[in-house]
């Protein structure tokens, strides 16, 4: 079963588990998801996690800053990958493949509160309450005829123990009038038996012990017979039922351990213990089963990061980092790889963000904006390289919509050239999905025809 996992820099704040309902997050407190922090850009319903076929997707609810998916903004909505965070906000979310819960039906998480200022504990799903049992309901009418109903009956018990009474007691009285007092006579001692003597609990203990023997001793386990019969000897030493007893199983037992070692019979080894892997520690009540997975999780945790490291994958090395030092602190170095990542994170961040200025000061916009998605890549969060890339686009929408309001004029004036190189100018100047862009592209497709 799958699960939302909430960062806030290093920490993990929130654990969701998904089961197919829809999930929204924002600040405003009817979110199912409340992520209380305003001043880094979560709008009040920012975001919603939706079910699609055999995956979950991410829609943007309109929000002001909207939602980042390895540094680029998505429209409407984006699939949401094992291992790749969504930023919104300060925070990453980053779906997780969680195959150690059940449901029954219940809610699989509760209202989650994260705040931006302080770091909770995992998230664990609340019980919800037992349903209240519902009685049988019936209209006025029939609760009217019920009140009626049940009146009369009432009536009619009280007429009849009134009159059984009375009746009875006529009676008493009668055969007060009648009846002649009995004549008494001395009663006569009847002389009562002597009690038994109290029977001797050791007896009774010994006659159990010599019972659950010789059954024992008849099912071949002669090793618990004996240890009846010790009981009983115990209580009574001079007991020849169980001297004689003891003696036959004793016998037995060593004969059958002479047979043993002449046939040479191989004693079955034991078991070996269950490995642990080191720097791993197996928590209390935890199944090897269900320790074997952890472990098998934590490894490959592990290695995807390095791997995403090595590619200067920084989001997706930093969010598997953080699960392996949450579920095995310290493991293999995990915490002087997050400080590594970090590290050469920020540096990546920083060498792209130099370069867009360069290339913005060369007037070189197009480029400039490259690098600034760039950094973005790098950190989904750098509030720096957000407000660069913000400011070039705008730059890049201004001077479009400036050709693009010449290039339509040029074509209104049936200077079809002129409005075709105007098109290629904005399509040469601007990025993929781009909304000048995408015009300027529609119109020269319109020229050609």
């Amino acid at each position: 079963m799958p699960r939302l996992v909430v960062f806030r820099g290093d920490a993990v704040e929130s654990e969701i588990r998904l089961t197919g309902s829809p999930v929204r997050l924002g600040r405003h407190a009817r979110n199912d998801v409340v992520l209380d922090d305003s001043l880094n850009g979560v709008s009040r319903f920012h975001a919603e996690i939706r079910p699609e076929g055999n995956s979950y997707v991410i829609v943007d609810l309109n929000s002001r800053n909207g939602v980042w998916i390895n540094g680029r903004r998505i429209k409407d909505k984006a699939p949401l990958s094992l291992g790749v965070p969504a930023t919104v906000g300060a925070f990453e979310l980053a779906l997780e493949d969680d195959a150690s819960g059940t449901f029954d039906g219940r809610p699989a998480y509760p209202k989650t509160i994260v705040s931006s200022a302080a770091v909770s504990d995992t998230v664990k799903p609340a019980r919800p309450p037992a349903p209240a049992r519902q009685g049988p309901t019936f209209s006025p009418q029939t609760r009217q005829i019920l009140l009626w109903s049940g009146a009369a009956a009432a009536i009619l018990l009280i007429c009849l123990v009134t009159f059984f009474v009375v009746r009875g007691r006529s009676r008493r009285a009668q055969e007060v009038a009648v009846v002649q007092p009995p004549v008494t006579t001395p009663a006569v001692p009847v002389e009562q038996p002597p009690p038994p003597p109290p029977e001797d609990p050791t007896k009774a203990l010994n006659e159990q012990d010599l019972i659950a023997a010789r059954d024992q001793m008849a099912a071949k386990d002669y090793a618990g017979a004996r240890d009846h019969l010790q009981a009983v000897l115990e209580r009574d030493p001079e007991n020849a039922a169980a001297l004689e007893l003891k003696k036959q199983a004793e016998d037995t037992i060593a004969a059958e351990a002479a047979a043993k070692v002449a046939k040479k019979v191989p004693v079955k080894p034991e078991a070996p213990p269950e490995p642990e892997t080191p720097g791993i520690a197996r928590k209390a009540g935890e199944g090897y089963a269900e320790y074997s997975a952890r472990v098998r999780g934590v490894q490959s945790n592990l290695a995807e990061g390095k791997t995403a490291l090595e590619k200067q994958e920084f989001p997706v090395a930093l969010a598997r980092f953080r699960l392996v030092d949450r579920d095995a602190p310290k493991f293999q170095g995990v915490d002087a790889l997050i400080a590594d990542a970090l590290a050469k994170q920020q540096k990546a961040v920083d060498v792209a963000i130099d370069s867009g200025q360069q290339n913005e000061t060369a007037n070189k916009i197009l480029e400039a904006r490259r690098w600034y998605d760039v950094a973005l890549q790098r950190d989904p969060a750098s509030v720096v390289a957000r407000e660069k890339r913000a400011a070039v686009v705008l730059k890049m929408n201004a001077a479009a919509e400036a050709l693009y309001n010449q290039a339509t004029y040029a074509q209104k004036s049936g200077n079809v050239a002129k409005a075709n190189d105007l098109f290629k100018q904005i399509i040469d100047s601007t990025m993929p999905g781009d909304e000048f862009r995408e015009k300027a592209t529609k119109q020269m497709e319109a020229l050609k025809r």
